[in-house]
């Protein structure tokens, strides 16, 4: 399966903006540029696990969350529903 920058990316940006972070207070954290991280929300430019965990953790969200869009929450309600109607 190959990764969706794009996706990724826009899934950043909105944890972001949720947060209510700007792109430089997330590059400061992370020591690099505004632009790379803009490129990097764009999906221009790529990004290595290290620096994607080093965001989620600065957001406070999970990797699958940003990886497939998916989070502890509707994984435990989509387990409670299969459940259920078993």
């Amino acid at each position: 399966m190959a990764l969706d920058y794009n996706v990724i990316g826009k899934r950043i940006k909105q944890a972001r903006l949720k947060k209510g972070f700007t792109q430089e207070q997330i590059a400061e954290k992370l020591d690099v540029s505004i632009a790379f991280l803009s490129r990097v929300e764009r999906g221009n430019s790529h990004i290595n696990l290290r620096r994607l965990d080093e965001i989620c953790n600065i957001l406070d969200v999970s990797l699958g969350s940003i990886l497939e869009g998916s989070s502890e929450n509707s994984r435990k309600l989509f387990k409670q529903r299969i459940f259920k109607s078993s």
